[in-house]
Protein backbone atom coordinates (compact mmCIF):
# COMPACT_ATOMS: atom_id res chain seq x y z
CA UNK A 1 0.00 0.00 0.00
CA UNK A 2 2.73 2.43 0.54
CA UNK A 3 4.39 1.61 -2.67
CA UNK A 4 1.09 2.49 -4.05
CA UNK A 5 0.99 5.81 -2.48
CA UNK A 6 4.37 6.44 -3.43
CA UNK A 7 3.85 6.08 -7.01
CA UNK A 8 0.86 7.92 -6.97
CA UNK A 9 2.61 10.79 -5.09
CA UNK A 10 5.26 10.59 -8.09
CA UNK A 11 2.45 10.66 -10.74
CA UNK A 12 0.97 13.73 -9.01
CA UNK A 13 4.18 15.64 -8.30
CA UNK A 14 5.55 14.99 -12.26
CA UNK A 15 2.11 16.47 -13.04
CA UNK A 16 2.75 19.33 -10.86
CA UNK A 17 6.19 20.44 -12.68
CA UNK A 18 4.82 19.65 -16.12
CA UNK A 19 2.03 22.16 -15.58
CA UNK A 20 4.20 24.68 -14.05
CA UNK A 21 7.31 24.35 -16.55
CA UNK A 22 4.67 25.09 -19.58
CA UNK A 23 3.65 28.39 -18.51
CA UNK A 24 7.15 29.22 -18.28
CA UNK A 25 8.41 28.03 -21.04
CA UNK A 26 5.63 30.65 -22.65
CA UNK A 27 6.52 33.34 -20.93
CA UNK A 28 10.07 33.06 -21.51
CA UNK A 29 8.99 33.14 -24.92
CA UNK A 30 7.06 36.20 -24.47
CA UNK A 31 9.23 37.88 -23.04
CA UNK A 32 12.14 37.49 -26.03
CA UNK A 33 8.67 39.06 -27.90
CA UNK A 34 9.34 42.09 -26.07
CA UNK A 35 12.74 42.90 -26.33
CA UNK A 36 11.91 42.39 -30.32
CA UNK A 37 9.06 45.10 -29.94
CA UNK A 38 11.81 47.24 -28.26
CA UNK A 39 14.37 46.94 -31.57
CA UNK A 40 11.69 47.66 -33.62
CA UNK A 41 11.00 51.07 -32.28
CA UNK A 42 14.89 51.75 -32.66
CA UNK A 43 15.47 51.38 -36.68
CA UNK A 44 18.19 52.88 -38.04
CA UNK A 45 18.51 51.93 -41.94
CA UNK A 46 15.74 51.64 -44.62
CA UNK A 47 16.34 47.71 -44.42
CA UNK A 48 15.21 47.51 -41.22
CA UNK A 49 12.54 49.23 -41.74
CA UNK A 50 11.63 46.86 -44.89
CA UNK A 51 12.11 43.94 -42.53
CA UNK A 52 9.99 45.44 -39.69
CA UNK A 53 7.34 45.76 -42.63
CA UNK A 54 7.50 42.46 -43.49
CA UNK A 55 7.85 41.03 -40.21
CA UNK A 56 4.51 43.20 -39.34
CA UNK A 57 2.85 41.65 -42.52
CA UNK A 58 3.24 38.12 -41.08
CA UNK A 59 2.22 38.96 -37.22
CA UNK A 60 -1.15 40.15 -39.15
CA UNK A 61 -1.66 37.22 -41.16
CA UNK A 62 -1.39 34.76 -38.20
CA UNK A 63 -3.11 37.04 -35.58
CA UNK A 64 -0.26 37.47 -33.76
CA UNK A 65 -0.28 41.50 -32.90
CA UNK A 66 2.69 42.96 -30.91
CA UNK A 67 1.77 46.40 -31.18
CA UNK A 68 -1.96 46.97 -29.87
CA UNK A 69 -1.26 48.43 -26.58
CA UNK A 70 -2.40 52.21 -27.56
CA UNK A 71 -2.37 53.60 -23.89
CA UNK A 72 1.51 52.97 -24.15
CA UNK A 73 2.18 54.20 -27.53
CA UNK A 74 0.13 57.43 -26.85
CA UNK A 75 2.82 58.04 -23.86
CA UNK A 76 5.82 57.10 -25.70
CA UNK A 77 4.87 58.96 -28.87
CA UNK A 78 2.92 62.73 -26.72
CA UNK A 79 6.29 64.88 -27.20
CA UNK A 80 7.45 63.88 -30.79
CA UNK A 81 7.42 61.51 -33.64
CA UNK A 82 10.13 59.52 -35.52
CA UNK A 83 8.28 57.00 -37.72
CA UNK A 84 10.28 54.44 -39.49
CA UNK A 85 8.42 54.38 -42.56
CA UNK A 86 6.07 56.58 -44.54
CA UNK A 87 3.55 55.09 -46.50
CA UNK A 88 1.25 55.91 -50.00
CA UNK A 89 -2.12 53.94 -49.78
CA UNK A 90 -5.31 53.95 -51.03
CA UNK A 91 -8.42 55.51 -49.53
CA UNK A 92 -10.17 52.14 -49.19
CA UNK A 93 -11.30 51.05 -45.74
CA UNK A 94 -10.02 47.27 -46.34
CA UNK A 95 -6.79 48.84 -46.51
CA UNK A 96 -5.23 50.22 -43.19
CA UNK A 97 -1.51 50.10 -43.20
CA UNK A 98 -1.27 50.61 -38.81
CA UNK A 99 -3.05 47.29 -38.93
CA UNK A 100 -1.55 45.43 -42.24
CA UNK A 101 1.79 45.86 -40.67
CA UNK A 102 0.88 45.72 -37.59
CA UNK A 103 2.43 48.99 -36.39
CA UNK A 104 -0.06 50.91 -34.55
CA UNK A 105 0.65 54.46 -33.37
CA UNK A 106 3.70 56.21 -34.25
CA UNK A 107 5.65 54.00 -36.38
CA UNK A 108 4.53 54.79 -39.59
CA UNK A 109 3.41 57.84 -41.71
CA UNK A 110 0.53 57.04 -43.59
CA UNK A 111 -0.65 59.59 -47.09
CA UNK A 112 -4.27 57.81 -48.50
CA UNK A 113 -5.78 59.11 -51.58
CA UNK A 114 -7.86 57.24 -54.13
CA UNK A 115 -5.44 55.55 -56.35
CA UNK A 116 -2.63 55.71 -54.33
CA UNK A 117 -1.43 58.47 -56.76
CA UNK A 118 1.11 61.34 -55.97
CA UNK A 119 0.39 65.08 -55.90
CA UNK A 120 2.67 68.31 -54.57
CA UNK A 121 0.81 67.91 -51.33
CA UNK A 122 1.51 64.14 -51.16
CA UNK A 123 5.16 64.76 -52.22
CA UNK A 124 5.67 67.22 -49.27
CA UNK A 125 4.27 65.55 -46.94
CA UNK A 126 6.99 62.51 -48.10
CA UNK A 127 9.64 64.99 -47.89
CA UNK A 128 8.57 66.11 -44.34
CA UNK A 129 8.78 62.74 -43.41
CA UNK A 130 12.56 61.80 -44.70
CA UNK A 131 13.86 65.25 -44.25
CA UNK A 132 12.52 66.34 -41.01
CA UNK A 133 11.66 63.50 -39.28
CA UNK A 134 14.26 60.86 -40.55
CA UNK A 135 11.83 58.44 -41.59
CA UNK A 136 13.69 55.73 -44.22
CA UNK A 137 11.55 54.07 -46.37
CA UNK A 138 8.52 55.36 -48.29
CA UNK A 139 6.51 52.72 -50.00
CA UNK A 140 3.89 53.08 -52.22
CA UNK A 141 0.89 50.25 -51.52
CA UNK A 142 -1.60 49.61 -54.07
CA UNK A 143 -4.12 46.93 -53.78
CA UNK A 144 -6.26 44.50 -55.24
CA UNK A 145 -9.80 45.21 -56.64
CA UNK A 146 -9.33 48.84 -56.38
CA UNK A 147 -12.16 50.88 -57.44
CA UNK A 148 -9.81 53.68 -58.45
CA UNK A 149 -8.20 51.70 -60.80
CA UNK A 150 -11.41 50.18 -61.99
CA UNK A 151 -12.90 53.55 -62.53
CA UNK A 152 -10.07 55.09 -64.70
CA UNK A 153 -10.34 51.72 -66.50
CA UNK A 154 -13.74 52.43 -67.13
CA UNK A 155 -13.51 55.62 -68.39
CA UNK A 156 -15.79 57.60 -65.27
CA UNK A 157 -16.23 61.05 -65.42
CA UNK A 158 -17.05 62.29 -62.02
CA UNK A 159 -16.74 65.62 -60.79
CA UNK A 160 -13.15 66.16 -58.74
CA UNK A 161 -12.37 62.29 -59.39
CA UNK A 162 -12.29 63.09 -63.14
CA UNK A 163 -8.68 64.53 -62.80
CA UNK A 164 -7.42 61.74 -60.44
CA UNK A 165 -8.21 59.02 -62.67
CA UNK A 166 -6.86 60.57 -65.30
CA UNK A 167 -3.84 60.55 -63.44
CA UNK A 168 -4.25 56.33 -62.92
CA UNK A 169 -4.62 55.83 -67.02
CA UNK A 170 -1.26 56.26 -68.19
CA UNK A 171 -0.51 52.90 -66.05
CA UNK A 172 -3.62 51.00 -68.05
CA UNK A 173 -2.37 47.90 -69.47
CA UNK A 174 -3.53 43.99 -70.07
CA UNK A 175 -6.24 42.54 -72.47
CA UNK A 176 -9.65 43.73 -72.02
CA UNK A 177 -11.08 40.52 -72.00
CA UNK A 178 -9.78 39.41 -68.89
CA UNK A 179 -11.21 41.94 -66.72
CA UNK A 180 -9.63 41.13 -63.75
CA UNK A 181 -6.18 40.00 -64.77
CA UNK A 182 -6.03 43.11 -66.50
CA UNK A 183 -7.49 45.54 -63.32
CA UNK A 184 -4.68 43.75 -61.62
CA UNK A 185 -2.00 44.17 -63.93
CA UNK A 186 -2.98 48.10 -64.46
CA UNK A 187 -3.05 47.87 -60.50
CA UNK A 188 0.65 46.71 -60.09
CA UNK A 189 1.68 49.17 -62.63
CA UNK A 190 -0.12 52.07 -61.52
CA UNK A 191 2.00 51.34 -58.24
CA UNK A 192 5.13 51.39 -60.58
CA UNK A 193 4.55 53.83 -62.18
CA UNK A 194 3.93 56.30 -58.75
CA UNK A 195 7.23 54.86 -56.99
CA UNK A 196 8.70 56.33 -60.75
CA UNK A 197 6.76 59.96 -60.04
CA UNK A 198 7.90 60.17 -56.84
CA UNK A 199 11.59 60.32 -57.51
CA UNK A 200 11.45 62.45 -60.49
CA UNK A 201 9.29 64.91 -59.34
CA UNK A 202 10.82 65.04 -55.66
CA UNK A 203 14.82 66.29 -55.88
CA UNK A 204 14.80 65.91 -52.03
CA UNK A 205 14.02 62.55 -51.75
CA UNK A 206 15.98 61.54 -55.19
CA UNK A 207 18.74 62.68 -53.56
CA UNK A 208 18.30 60.75 -50.23
CA UNK A 209 17.70 57.39 -52.44
CA UNK A 210 21.23 58.22 -54.01
CA UNK A 211 23.14 58.83 -50.60
CA UNK A 212 21.33 55.39 -49.67
CA UNK A 213 19.76 56.94 -46.37
CA UNK A 214 16.22 55.65 -48.05
CA UNK A 215 14.49 53.57 -49.91
CA UNK A 216 11.31 53.79 -52.32
CA UNK A 217 9.89 50.64 -52.89
CA UNK A 218 6.09 49.70 -54.56
CA UNK A 219 3.61 46.90 -52.84
CA UNK A 220 0.46 45.17 -53.96
CA UNK A 221 -1.68 43.51 -51.26
CA UNK A 222 -4.47 41.41 -51.66
CA UNK A 223 -7.53 42.36 -49.84
CA UNK A 224 -8.67 39.01 -50.18
CA UNK A 225 -5.68 37.08 -48.32
CA UNK A 226 -4.23 39.71 -46.20
CA UNK A 227 -0.73 39.41 -47.93
CA UNK A 228 1.74 42.21 -48.81
CA UNK A 229 3.80 41.44 -51.72
CA UNK A 230 6.72 43.97 -52.32
CA UNK A 231 7.76 44.63 -55.89
CA UNK A 232 11.13 44.72 -57.36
Amino acid sequence: MKRITSITFALAASFLVASCTQPQEKTESAAEQTVVVKQHLTINTPEEALAELKAGNVRFLENQFINTDYKEQIELTKDDQHPHSAILTCVDSRVPPEIIFDQGIGNIFVARVAGNVEDDYILGSMEYAVKVKGTKLIVVLGHSHCGAVKGAVDNVDLGNLTSLLDQIKPAITGNPDDMEQMLQETSINNVRMTVNDVLNRSSVIKQLVDENKILVLGAFYDISTGKVIFLD
